[in-house]
């Protein structure tokens, strides 16, 4: 029986795998806490776990080159801080204020980028490293305090908070994510840069015959993830009307465990954008479940190991049962 559920659910890295553990994680929600079905739970959970999408999205192209990229959130909390310093403090316009925060973010991409592939030092010391350093660059703004439109007299506002605004009715949030995770899915299905990702991913020693430089392509993924880790910095500002030098801590694990979640194994080559995507929304949901039942948020981590046990099953190379 095990063996024909995996057939139907088809091979490693298929999309449909995910979306099956997301309708399961639905089902059983909805019976645990029948409030969880309903359209504000739903929009609320949807919200809040837009932020973990979009890193996780940007952490998926990384890992589909058999990388990891471990520094996302300190690109998440030291953009957020760097958007609300030119915002607040500076008095710079919002468009401006907003594309230096998206280069910094590209710019920590390229750095680690480099690292690894020019300083040939393997991707989880490099983004240790960079989780490190810009979480203490997080810290040095405001000498470590938070920043919110009232850190100035007469106060200032970020002017990016139509970010978490509204459009038809739905959370701003969740359209930017939901059009980050169409765009990254079509990169990785319909353009050759998504073949050569996971090209890079399956088979590193073939692409380079074939001609692929490999090294573009490694820098390219790392500053996808930057750019994405501080555009979701600039969103939780928006969200929050704050940012604090810690905000985000514990995303860079949770968007690691969602891309495994989603289906794609930690040596690359296989999976979808859409699928890491699911894998966050699944993660955003447990949280969610927890605060819905009244449980101590430390239960969070066990259900998240657990099902990740469970999502471990099924990235073996031959489905859940050899």
């Amino acid at each position: 029986m095990l063996k024909t559920a995996a057939r139907l659910l088809g091979d490693p890295g298929s999309v449909r795998r995910p979306i099956a553990f997301g309708i399961l994680a639905f089902v059983v929600a909805g019976l645990i806490a029948p409030s969880f079905l309903t359209l504000r739970n739903v929009n609320a959970l949807l919200q809040g776990s837009s932020f973990l999408i979009i890193l996780t999205v940007g952490e998926a192209f990384v890992i589909l080159t058999g990388m990891i990229d471990l520094g996302v959130q300190s690109v998440l909390a030291s953009a957020g801080m760097l958007g609300a310093s030119l915002a607040v403090f500076v008095g710079l316009p919002a468009p401006e204020s907003v594309l230096v925060t998206i280069l910094y973010g590209a710019a920590a991409g390229v750095f680690v980028g480099l690292l690894v592939t020019k300083g040939r030092i393997p991707s989880f010391i490099a983004t240790i490293g960079t989780y490190w350093g810009l979480r203490g660059v997080a810290l040095l703004f405001n000498g470590g305090n938070y920043i919110n439109p009232q850190s100035v007299t007469p106060a200032r506002p970020f002017g990016f908070e139509g970010l978490a605004g509204t459009t038809l009715g739905l959370s701003n949030l969740i359209w930017i994510s939901v059009a980050i995770v169409v765009i990254g899915q079509l990169v990785q299905s319909l353009t050759p840069a998504g073949n050569w990702v996971a090209s890079v991913g399956s088979n590193e020693a073939a692409a380079r015959v074939v001609g692929l430089n490999t090294g573009r392509i490694k820098v390219a993924v790392f500053v996808v993830s930057g750019i994405l880790a501080a555009l979701a910095g600039l969103m939780i500002t928006a969200w929050q009307d704050s940012i604090y030098p810690l905000t985000g801590d514990g995303y860079s694990l949770q968007a690691i465990a969602a891309v495994i979640l989603g289906g794609i194994p930690f040596t690359g080559g296989k999976g979808s954008i859409v699928g890491a995507a699911i894998g966050a929304l699944i993660i955003g949901l447990i949280s969610d479940l927890i605060v819905l039942l009244g449980l101590p948020s430390l239960y969070e981590y066990i259900f998240v190991a657990a099902i990740l046990v469970i999502a471990g099953l099924q990235t073996r190379g031959k489905g859940f049962v050899k």
